[in-house]
This record gives C-alpha cells, sequence and structure tokens, in this order.
C-alpha cells in the first residue's frame, strides 16, 4: 500500500533545527502566507480523480495498484471513496473514509467476492492497511491557523528557485512538522519533507505536472507525485491520469451497500 508516515496526509511535519538559517521575515513575504496561497491553489473538495500508482519495496519488488477515487466535504465531514481497478483480483474492493473534525475518523471496506462490508476505526495504522493513508489531501486539509511559520534561505530544486517553508504543530509537539519548498513563481509546492521529533528526515515527497482544472477557475492538480519513505526504505509513484470537479456529489455517492460484518 501507499507508505507514508505523514496524513492520517500527510501526518508528521519540521522541527526547527537551528535558528542560524531562518531569515528574518519582517520585510519579506510572511511564510504563512505564502503557504495559504500555495494550499489555496489545490482542489481538495468535490472532485474525482483516476490514479496509477507504483510501489517499491526495500528489497526492489514492485507492486502495481490503480484507483477511481472520489473526495468531497460536507460541513466538517470529509469523505473519500477509492475503488480499487489493479490488480485485477481486487478489482472493485472499495474503501470509503470518513474523518470528523473532534473525533477517530472511520473505514468502511466492501469486499466484492462475498458482499460483506468491514468497519475500522481511521486510525494511522487502518489507513496504512487498507491503502488509503493518500498524500492527496493530507498537506492541504491541515489546519493552517493551528501551525507555526519560520521563512529560511531560499533553495533551488530540480533548477526551481523555491521559498523553504518551516511548519510545525502549534500545540502538538508530535504533530505536523515539515520542510515545504514552494515555487517563487507560481507558489507550487514543489516538495514536501517531513521530519520526526529529532529532526531526522523521514520522508520526501515531490510534486509535479501541475495542470489546471477544467470548470473550476484557478483550481490545479499536480498530477505526478513521488514519494521517498526513508523509515520504510520505500518509494511510491502515483500518476493522476484524470482529474475534474465534481459539483454534483451527494452524501450518499459513499455509502456502501452490503452486508455488515
Amino acid at each position: 500500500m501507499i507508505n507514508m508516515k505523514s496524513k492520517s496526509m500527510i501526518r508528521g511535519f519540521f522541527i526547527i533545527l537551528t535558528l542560524a538559517f531562518i531569515l528574518p521575515v519582517q520585510g519579506q513575504e510572511d511564510p504563512k502566507e505564502i503557504l495559504t496561497r500555495a494550499v489555496d491553489q489545490m482542489m481538495t473538495d468535490h472532485m474525482e480523480l483516476s490514479m496509477d500508482i507504483e510501489i517499491t519495496d526495500e528489497k526492489g519488488r514492485v507492486k502495481e495498484k490503480g484507483y477511481d477515487i472520489l473526495m468531497a466535504k460536507f460541513g466538517d465531514v470529509e469523505l473519500t471513496r477509492m475503488v480499487m481497478q489493479k490488480p485485477k483480483r481486487a478489482k472493485g474492493v472499495t474503501v470509503v473514509i470518513t474523518n470528523f473534525p473532534d473525533k477517530i475518523g472511520e473505514i468502511e471496506v466492501y469486499t466484492p467476492a462475498n458482499g460483506k462490508v468491514r468497519k475500522m476505526q481511521a486510525t494511522p495504522e487502518n489507513m496504512e492497511r487498507v491503502g488509503s493513508n493518500m498524500t492527496l489531501s493530507g498537506y492541504t486539509s491541515q489546519d493552517l491557523n493551528a501551525l507555526d511559520y519560520a521563512l529560511a534561505k531560499q533553495q533551488e530544486v530540480n533548477g526551481i528557485n523555491c521559498y523553504t517553508l518551516l511548519v510545525n504543530d502549534h500545540d502538538d509537539q508530535t504533530g505536523m512538522k515539515a520542510e515545504f519548498l514552494v515555487e517563487e513563481s507560481t507558489y507550487h509546492i514543489v516538495q514536501i519533507r517531513f521530519f520526526d521529533e529529532q529532526g531526522n528526515n523521514t520522508n520526501i515527497t515531490s510534486l509535479s505536472d501541475y495542470q489546471a482544472i477544467s470548470g473550476v477557475k484557478g483550481k490545479i492538480q499536480p498530477m505526478r507525485i513521488e514519494v521517498k519513505d526513508f523509515e520504510e526504505n520505500t518509494q511510491t509513484k502515483m500518476q493522476i491520469q484524470q482529474v475534474s470537479h465534481r459539483p454534483d456529489l451527494k452524501e450518499e455517492d459513499f455509502v456502501l451497500l452490503g452486508t455488515s460484518n
């Protein structure tokens, strides 16, 4: 499945290692405004996409998966529906994740072979198990007001000049800690580097091939996402095949029909 020690997206962010490299914010662009502008471009609500995934494990073995995905938010409740298309033996397996703002979410898994629906809590471990810890929404669903920000020395990533934003959870020392590299000219998120409490780089997520979403002014989607997980020694490549705005989505589109286990 998709190995991401970040969510449950993009779970865990950056410890500021030293103040020596942090540039004074006064007189420069505000780091919170930079990240807010970058995140506001992303499409995370009422959308449909198809994704192919290639996962290389610590032994070099490669697995391929494919999903059709719906995402929507109704009030404070976030819903995701993932229908597996690859591999063939798992086609039709459907996962619905319900996330609540103030309590642990719920995972439902429908298996067409027996018509059963299994329910479990949306813990990080369970999200990992069902392959639903998607990177697509984790970095954009975080409450930006709950984070602390610092602006560090600008960096170049693959020839792209980037702002360096140091971000960590204000109230939770075990929460979000990361370094965001945001392209200066477009405010595209180019890379996210995740760190543990000791300052070790645990994960690098790279986003590229941004494309505009038809029918929604000013919204974009990275069509290519690559994840290097240094804790699990795995690499995940995600290719978005198509993405579209779905303003017609309703809560019933996320209801699984089957017999509960």
